[in-house]
């Protein structure tokens, strides 16, 4: 997505070394450099080269925020452990680097302007690898929380939206203005326990206003899913789960057939006794669906709706929408907005 994605790009190290040594980035090493008086201290990589500045504070021994900068010769290259499920917000400021679970998968690429979500999962996803290549420069802000001080905002009622955890990765907008968007914790001084108090607000507030995009997700999801006239099929369900995951870049159908173990045509027909659809069909409807939910909330520009709900271009997005929708997504942003203003009245 995107929202919801398990996007791939290129594989930059598929089943090959990394020719660099590893840098490992462990909870001591932020413990050894640590202000005492929870302000911002610095981390050094022991085994980096190159111009390079990591940032950090650290509020109420849970919150971490870094913004990190590097330049050099060789690529920079580091493992980071996690001993507990952890949520991390990353904002892509310069250059590209490259992430993945493992030093050969690094399928995730944060560009300047892209936002991501990553949970990890200390019993099967404890590591995350970070690649940043040579000769670019490179910089990126990371907020970690521990997954659960977020799940303690959820209630008993909430089980639906928790699930939002349960997604590995999530590339949840681009072209943003992410230095606009963590200026309030980069000129925060952090000299007193306001200033502290300020900064977990801000922090709190990022990754709430990031998550509410997967919460929607999340909503329509279990609306199709709670469908009493659906055929149970653990296959199809395995087939739309993927379709949600690789919503910007999802795979043929002959490909998608593979991963669940039956031939396309029967998949197809499964699909459409599920969800009285052929799997494409289906997968349409549900970017546009999305993107009506999107669209009620003026933050979001068309081009950006148009990315996190898997269309090639803004000029695709808004010929599909006026195709199947009757008008354009500007009209219909225009037509909802009014109806709301004339129902508060």
């Amino acid at each position: 997505m995107n929202v919801i994605s398990k996007k791939s790009t290129k594989n930059i190290s598929k089943k090959q070394p990394i020719d660099c040594k590893v840098n490992l980035v462990t909870q001591n090493l932020h413990s050894d450099s640590e202000c005492r008086n929870m302000g911002w201290y610095n981390i050094y990589l022991p085994k980096q080269q190159g111009q390079s500045n990591f940032r950090c504070f650290n509020i109420s021994k849970e919150i971490y925020f870094t913004k990190s900068y590097y330049y050099g010769k060789e690529p920079l290259f580091s493992k980071s452990n996690y001993l507990y499920d952890t949520t991390l917000m990353i904002f892509g400021l310069k250059g590209k680097s490259h992430l993945g679970f493992s030093a050969t998968q690094l399928n995730h690429t944060i560009s300047a302007g892209d936002i991501w979500l990553f949970n990890l999962h200390h019993l099967h996803n404890p590591a995350l690898y970070r690649l940043s290549t040579p000769n670019l420069r490179h910089e990126m802000a990371v907020l970690k929380f521990p997954t659960e001080r977020l799940k303690r905002a959820f209630s008993a009622n909430d089980k639906q939206l928790m699930s939002i955890f349960n997604l590995e990765v999530s590339h949840v907008a681009i072209q943003q203005d992410n230095d606009e968007w963590i200026a309030p914790l980069v000129e925060n001084p952090l000299r007193t326990p306001f200033d502290r108090i300020k900064a977990e607000g801000r922090a709190l507030e990022l990754i709430s206003h990031w998550l509410l995009p997967l919460g929607q997700y999340i909503s329509i999801t279990s609306k199709n899913h709670s469908d009493p006239c659906c055929y149970q099929s653990t296959a199809v369900e395995k087939a739309r789960e993927i379709l949600i995951a690789e919503l910007t870049n999802p795979p043929t159908l002959y490909d998608l057939a593979k991963q669940v173990g039956m031939s396309h045509t029967r998949l197809n027909q499964n699909f459409k006794r599920n969800y009285g659809k052929t799997v494409f069909d289906w997968l349409r409807g549900y970017r546009l669906q999305l993107a009506k939910t999107y669209l009620q909330d003026r933050q979001y520009s068309i081009t950006f709706i148009a990315h996190l709900c898997g269309f090639s271009s803004t000029s695709h997005f808004i010929q599909t929408f006026r195709q199947h929708e009757g008008c354009t997504p500007v009209t219909y942003r225009t037509n909802y907005l009014s109806k709301e203003v004339y129902h508060v009245d």
